[in-house]
């Protein structure tokens, strides 16, 4: 009898395994088009000083403080225009298909890049590229957060950001030393990478029982559930009960809206959304160059932004790991006051160099608040947003909120980095790290008394507290279930 009960364990064990395995390996395929996501993201951080010195020219000159601000932004417009069309496509024809398509645009947006020195053909390129990008954001989420069983959601959501991070690193770290049309050729071949794996891949299990396809949803929790037929079956009744609730509800835009719990989780998330991009994101990062140079740093502004970039990489890591251990609002709360306390003092060292201080002893400090604000940036709003955006819709709600949602983080990009100029010609380079400071504060201000936790919860327990339910009881429940799981596999 004993040995019996040590083979169940063992099995139960390796299944449960296999299972987070599978998983694990079907989102790291799936975010392989993050790697054209981080380099076209990227592309504006090595190639704008060189544009601006004119290697190459581009119609045949050096290109202005205006063109520069278009080339950095139009990325971000493009995505805004992305982020609906691959929405629609993912909600009518599928997160693979989704998928696929974003490969055509991230391919036809560097083409000019390699075949010409036509500011305007630049131009089209940033646009297409960033209509690739918003599909990134609009499919990824949504597809790994329907493969994801609850208890790593969270962090399976999360690695996207350090997926694209690295090659975010790759290109700010061997760009300076190739040429920008050399790099265009490189960039082309990493949508290929992504579609030869994801072709292995199966389709999202909710999209499948949603189109009544239960044979094909059930091979597929197979797979990902690494073969264990309870838990795929149990699974399989859960998404029919959610898909059938959904399927009497109308999906209009006045319908979503008067849901109180929708219309709070879409609440919570644009103002998250907004906050990660008003906070400066984009901005520190797209010229990132420009200000070590303002800053008189003493190490070499290029080598600067791969410190950067690698500190990134490692707080959207630790996010993945963290995320479902401390939680989502102990994340954003905690990252959000060392970001705004690294853009105070990076707001003063500019203000007491303006006041002509002598600042050369302390070049060091601008890489170091930086390096401080990204991780923490990182660890927080810049990932956890698009898990919680995962997390607190109703699925005949989700196309539609995310979509704006998405949309909320370009437009957001596209102003802050367009108009980032024009704000320091008014407030000064310090003013315009303090007005970022003080959105982080709000941010976090908004979060404490407005976001709830959504760690290791159902879909169902969430979508009750944000309609102002009671879920005390629904959080025993669960506790309750997953010790009596826990003692079911045990023996």
């Amino acid at each position: 009898m004993r040995k019996l009960r040590i083979t169940t364990v063992d099995d139960s064990q390796s299944k449960r395994w296999k299972s987070k395995l599978r998983q694990l390996g079907a989102t790291c395929v799936a975010n392989l088009i993050a790697l054209s996501f981080g380099v076209t993201m990227a592309w504006a951080i090595p190639s704008l000083p060189l544009l601006k010195s004119g290697n190459p020219p581009l119609d045949g000159r050096n290109i202005t403080v205006e063109e520069e601000s278009l080339l950095a932004s139009l990325v971000f417009l493009g995505a805004v225009a992305g982020s609906p069309v691959f929405s629609f496509i993912s909600q009518n024809y599928g997160r693979k298909i989704a998928g696929y398509a974003t490969v055509i645009p991230f391919i036809i947006g560097w083409l000019p890049v390699v075949f010409t020195e036509s500011l305007y053909l630049f131009y089209v390129f940033r646009f297409i590229s960033g209509v690739a990008a918003g599909g990134v954001t609009a499919f990824c989420p949504m597809y790994v957060g329907e493969i994801a069983e609850d208890s790593i959601r969270g962090a399976l959501g999360a690695l996207r950001t350090p997926i694209g991070n690295v090659a975010f690193i790759f290109y700010c770290g061997i760009a300076p030393y190739m040429t920008i049309r050399d790099m265009g050729i490189i960039c082309l071949i990493l949508p290929l990478v992504f579609v030869f794996g994801f072709y292995w891949l199966p389709e999202s299990p909710l999209y499948l029982v949603r189109r009544q396809k239960h044979l094909e949803a059930m091979n597929s929790l197979l797979w990902l559930r690494g073969g264990n037929v309870q838990a795929a079956e149990m699974e399989i009744m859960k998404l029919t009960v959610v898909v059938k609730e959904s399927a009497t509800k109308s999906v209009s835009i006045k319908q979503i809206m008067s849901s109180r719990a929708t219309r709070r989780g879409l609440i919570i998330c644009i103002v998250l959304a907004a906050s990660q991009q008003l906070s400066g994101l984009s901005v520190v990062l797209t010229y990132a160059v420009s200000i070590f140079e303002l800053a008189g740093s003493t190490v070499s502004p290029n080598i600067a932004t791969v410190i950067l970039a690698s500190v990134q990489f490692f707080g959207a890591f630790a996010s993945s790991v963290f995320t479902d251990l401390l939680g989502r609002r102990i994340l954003i709360i905690s990252s959000q006051i060392v970001v705004s306390i690294s853009l105070i003092i990076l707001g003063i060292y500019f203000f007491l160099q303006e006041k002509m201080y002598d600042m050369s002893s302390y070049g060091l400090i601008p890489i170091i608040c930086l390096a401080f604000y990204v991780f923490s940036l990182s660890v927080g709003l810049m990932s956890v947003t698009f898990t919680i955006m995962s997390e607190v819709f109703s699925p005949e709600a989700r196309g539609i909120a995310t979509t704006v949602t998405t949309m909320i983080v370009w437009i957001m990009a596209f102003l802050s980095t367009q108009f980032y100029a024009n704000i320091v010609d008014v407030l000064g380079i310090y003013g315009c790290y303090w007005l970022f400071a003080g959105i982080c504060i709000s941010c976090t201000v908004f979060t404490i008394f407005k976001v709830p936790e959504t760690k290791n919860r159902s879909l169902q327990s969430i979508l009750r507290e944000l309609n102002g339910d009671d879920v005390k009881s629904d959080v025993e429940t669960v506790g309750a279930n997953a010790t009596n799981t826990e003692e079911k596999d045990r023996y």
